[in-house]
């Protein structure tokens, strides 16, 4: 087992709470659902081995009365682990994505003295996978959350078996990847499709836009107010108001780990006029598609709020959508996240729409703007493991019926994009793809390099 550092967390909104590109599957801007376990999983016990009493405490840690601190992480991380991730970040990360899924039942346990993967089933959502490697003082020296580890999962040895596996999933797939600006696959490239937390993106370029311009700066506070929280995923929501926070940290939640209430924060303050012509900018092949722009809490509120609001949306044009929305701003959401579940609302027109050469472009369009501080935004979580590329900008996301992920790699001599777009009217047919799904694109990135 290889050692690795902290990644998936995209992967875990999809996993837990359930959410929109932002509850993506679980809290995200998407549509955060609550998810209970109708049958109880059979418990494994842990063996006493240097791995195994770490996940131990890694379990304990989040079984706690309390939120675990970055003191009592720090005390478990090997400093070559502290140097790409902040214990800070670990404690933030585990106590707003995992812990609200307690208690925890082991379900599964592979491992070695020093390395090991447990599979954890919570009271909410899907079971996820915690893999920890540990260095000769057995501090943490490797650490993974995301989805089990499938034991019958092949990994496709080519791009065409990879594009057969890519569309025998039971839904609608399409699929880009290319490199060094050839195209290596093509599934329905062309063809829209809704992008969950993907879109974050477009916010994304318009602050990087509005960064260059003069009109933003990274260190100018936005402050949180009840009519701008949305719904999970994130941590914002559970701030009290007047809580401040700079575009920068505002920026890299957005992403990071897909904070809806980040995202919304954004588009109140760029405008959602700036938004829709960042879409433009990206060479999206036909913006009206996303005019206009809703923010998460006005998505959340289209499709679970007043069903006359999901109805004037679906049939109207233009003014009639920006109609809708100017009655649903400056009030808060009036909807709660145990409400989002159900059927998918992206038949309706509800959420954000986008090919899979539209998301390409938008990911080209920000590494054009040449902002070491957007290039570290977006590499901050990975969503996967980036094999032999060395630098990797990634968004992804999920919400009912929809998963997506998209990558940006480069390394010294190449570079390449990849992206994956997915959705079914059968909800539960594509949760039950995480696997599936997460596994091709990690195979994708590999075949690419």
């Amino acid at each position: 087992m290889p050692a690795r550092s902290l990644t998936a967390l995209t992967v875990l909104l999809s996993l837990l709470l359930v959410g929109c590109g932002g509850p993506a599957a679980q809290p995200s801007s998407e549509s955060p659902t609550s998810q209970e376990t109708t049958e109880a999983p059979s418990p494994v016990s842990i063996p006493d081995t240097h791995a195994g009493q770490k996940v131990q405490w890694i379990i304990d840690m989040l079984e706690s009365e309390a939120d675990a601190t970055a003191d009592q992480w720090e005390a478990e991380l090997d400093p070559t682990f502290l140097a790409e991730v902040s214990a800070q970040d670990v404690t933030d990360l585990v106590n707003t994505n995992l812990r609200p899924a307690r208690p925890f039942t082991v379900t599964n346990y592979q491992g070695t003295d020093n390395e090991a993967t447990a599979t954890l089933q919570g009271t909410l959502g899907e079971p996820f996978a915690v893999s920890v490697s540990l260095g000769p003082d057995q501090k943490i020296t490797g650490l993974w959350f995301g989805p089990p580890t499938n034991i019958e999962f092949q990994e496709p040895t080519s791009i065409d078996e990879l594009s057969e596996r890519l569309q025998n999933l039971p839904g609608e797939v399409s699929a880009l990847i290319l490199k060094d600006g050839e195209t290596v696959l093509d599934i329905d490239a062309s063809t829209p499709a809704p992008l969950a937390s993907i879109f974050k993106l477009y916010v994304l370029l318009a602050v990087g836009q509005s960064v260059e311009s003069g009109a933003l700066t990274w260190d100018e506070e936005l402050a949180l107010t009840d009519e701008l929280r949305s719904l999970p995923s994130g941590e914002l929501q559970d701030e009290p108001a007047g809580t401040r926070v700079t575009i920068r940290d505002a920026t890299r939640k957005m992403i990071s780990i897909s904070d809806n209430t980040a995202t919304d924060l954004l588009i109140d303050r760029l405008g959602r006029e700036s938004v829709e012509q960042a879409v433009a900018d990206s060479g999206h092949h036909d913006p009206a598609a996303l005019r206009p722009f809703p923010s998460t809490g006005e998505l959340f509120t289209l499709g679970w709020g007043d069903p006359e609001y999901r109805e004037r949306w679906n049939s109207g044009d233009e003014a009639e959508r920006r109609a809708v929305l100017d009655l649903i701003a400056g009030e808060p959401i009036a909807v709660e996240a145990s409400a989002i579940t159900g059927d998918p609302v992206w038949g309706d027109g509800i959420d954000w729409f986008a090919s899979a050469k539209d998301v390409a472009a938008v990911h080209q369009t920000l590494q054009a703007l040449d902002s070491a501080e957007i290039q570290q935004i977006l590499a901050a979580n990975p969503g996967i493991e980036l094999g032999q590329w060395s630098y990797g900008g990634f968004k992804g996301g999920s919400s009912l019926g929809v998963l997506t992920g998209s990558w940006l790699l480069k390394d010294s001599d190449s570079s390449a994009t990849v992206v994956l777009l997915y959705r079914g009217d059968d909800t539960e047919a594509v949760s039950g793809q995480l696997q599936e799904f997460f596994g091709l694109a990690q195979a994708a990135i590999g075949l690419v390099r």
